[in-house]
């Protein structure tokens, strides 16, 4: 039959033998595990952490790309609209330049004109007195001679300038 003090003593060794796996094996593994946990949970959390500050940086840079290329776009209008005005402020300055020197040879071409026109009036004046003193054969003083000049000067003055021009 069953021995009863072998039994206490089997029920006892087990509850010792379950005692000690307990205080030495269980709670060290129990504790073991549990940080085991804590640490896979606390890495778990620290990826989801940086899926979202990544995430997070990702719409900022995307964002920070589009106002970038929005002051390219500005930086690009600035430039073209800059240049337009320069172009057109040279465009207006080198008008204003063959203007004044169009004005300037017109007046140069006009002083040339009249010196032209005295120069011709003097010698022909002259050749006029000339032919005259000829014509007479009478030599004239030099009073007569510039009078005569003056006189053929001042008929040349009335006549039509245009017959030059």
């Amino acid at each position: 039959m069953i021995d009863q003090n072998l039994l206490v003593a089997q029920t006892i060794n087990f509850i010792l033998l379950m005692l000690l796996l307990y205080k030495l094996l269980y709670k060290p593994v129990r504790s073991f595990m549990d940080q085991r946990t804590a640490e896979i949970e606390k890495q778990i959390r620290t990826a989801e952490e940086n899926q979202k500050a990544a995430e997070a940086l990702r719409l900022k840079l995307e964002q920070q790309a589009q106002e970038s290329r929005q002051q390219a776009r500005q930086i690009i209008d600035e430039a073209t609209k800059r240049a337009e005005q320069a172009q057109a402020k040279l465009l207006a300055e080198a008008k204003a330049e063959a203007k004044t020197l169009l004005d300037r040879a017109q007046k140069e071409i006009q002083l040339e004109k009249d010196k032209a026109w005295s120069e011709l009036k003097q010698q022909v004046g002259e050749l006029s007195v000339q032919l005259a003193a000829k014509v007479i054969d009478d030599s004239l003083d030099a009073a007569q001679h510039r009078r005569l000049i003056a006189d053929t000067i001042s008929q040349l003055d009335n006549l039509d300038k245009g017959h030059l021009q």
